[in-house]
């Protein structure tokens, strides 16, 4: 008799052959989900658990046990409201997954836990009708968001005070600090001084005074006010600083470090040695004190006043106010006397006002003594005129830079008192 093959049903054998593979199957499938860093988690049409990996079991404080495949929505949020992991009741919970479920799209949320966690879900269905979500714990993240920005917000106010305000730990490296401390330590933002000492940002001897300071601070327990020193910058240059250190304690009194606050007051201080070198020459010429030794003084307090700078009062002849030489800080100055007078400095006694050359390099009028002048250092001048109360001129005073550079408003008054005290003392000489 014709027809189709009869196909036989499986014996018992291949029954069980095929439930051990799916079983192994199923296996390496939960373990590649448990190697999975988030909770994920697959629910069917029903909303009953398909499958789950060990962390979205750790992350809502239940065992891998309690999570079998079939579990419904209802009785894992029984379970979680339980262990304090749920965020809602449990019917507003299923109502809520309900309405994300209707809408079927893509979704990401954020759910606050009663046990203070807080964990960010992603949601996506699945076309069978299911859906796979995954679950990450970002309680910590979150507080390190919520300390980046306290400090950002701190960091943008203290960056708004002109003075340097800093906080350092028991070992003298910065923790905190504003603006303005980074830009007086020669950084452009105060990241790049978080960490280091001051000996990796300062010169070694203004280094060692601070450290002294703040061991002092924090051994004693007792604050430094108003201090003043002569500190050297990054650059080389020299500036006086008022600073306030303060130690610093945690909340059992101990002292873990040094808050600081320092300003600026070379501006101040330079004001007030100008006005006693001012008082000090007069003194000086009044006594009857020579020439020289007078312009000797006056050419000191003069560059003490700018970082950078060398100053020569040139006289117009040897017989001017009795004057032998220049009278400068760089003897060989005086070498090129002779060709300064007859060319760059010309103009300043032809105009009887200050003249200003930003760069001697470029300046034809200094073709003569650019060479040697520029052998010495020196790459400006500003010269006045220095003339008696009659208006004959007798000598010169020029002021030069070490850089390429026209003189600020303070330099170019400084230059017009020291003329006036330089025809003092000359005239008194006559």
């Amino acid at each position: 008799m014709g027809g189709f093959p009869v196909s036989q049903p499986p014996t018992i054998a291949e029954l069980e052959a095929r439930i051990a593979k799916l079983e192994a199957q199923n296996r390496r499938h939960q373990a590649t989900l448990d190697a999975i860093s988030q909770g994920v988690s697959f629910f069917d049409r029903e909303n009953r658990l398909i499958m789950a990996n060990r962390r979205y079991a750790e992350i809502y404080r239940l065992t891998p046990d309690q999570l079998p495949p079939g579990t419904t929505l209802r009785e894992i949020a029984e379970r979680r409201t339980a262990e304090g992991a749920c965020p809602m009741a449990v019917d507003d919970y299923l109502a809520y997954i309900a309405s994300i479920n209707f809408k079927r799209e893509d979704r990401d949320w954020r759910i606050s836990l009663d046990d203070g966690r807080t964990i960010s879900v992603r949601y996506r269905p699945m076309a069978d009708g299911g859906w796979i979500s995954t679950h990450e714990d970002v309680t910590d993240l979150r507080e390190k968001r919520l300390l980046v920005e306290e400090r950002v917000s701190l960091q943008s106010l203290i960056d708004v005070v002109p003075d340097n305000l800093w906080v350092k730990d028991a070992e003298s490296r910065f923790v905190v600090a504003n603006l303005a401390t980074a830009l007086r330590l020669g950084r452009a933002s105060p990241q790049e001084l978080i960490g280091k000492s001051d000996l990796e940002l300062c010169p070694w001897e203004t280094a060692q005074k601070y450290l002294a300071d703040e061991r002092e601070v924090v051994e004693a327990g007792r604050p430094m006010i108003d201090g003043e020193e002569y500190v050297l910058t990054p650059d080389g240059g020299k500036v006086w600083i008022a600073t306030t250190k303060a130690p610093l304690r945690n909340e059992r009194g101990e002292v873990v470090g040094v808050i600081g606050v320092s300003r600026d007051i070379t501006r101040r201080r330079l004001a007030d040695a100008l006005r006693e070198g001012q008082a000090g020459i007069l003194e000086m010429i009044v006594g009857g004190a020579p020439a020289e030794s007078v312009l000797e003084e006056l050419v000191h307090l003069v560059e003490s006043q700018s970082n950078g700078i060398v100053v020569a009062i040139v006289p117009l002849d040897d017989e001017a106010g009795k004057l032998r030489r220049s009278v400068t800080s760089l003897a060989d100055i005086e070498t090129c006397r002779d060709q300064l007078l007859a060319g760059p400095l010309s103009e300043t006694i032809r105009r009887g006002d200050l003249v200003i050359v930003s760069d001697i390099a470029s300046d034809p009028a200094w073709a003569e003594p650019r060479e040697p002048i520029g052998a010495l250092g020196l790459r400006a001048c500003w010269s006045t005129p220095v003339t008696s109360q009659g208006g004959e001129p007798l000598a010169v005073l020029a002021t030069f830079a070490r850089a390429a550079r026209e003189p600020n408003e303070a330099e170019i008054k400084l230059a017009h008192v020291a003329a006036q005290l330089a025809a003092l003392a000359i005239e008194r000489n006559l």
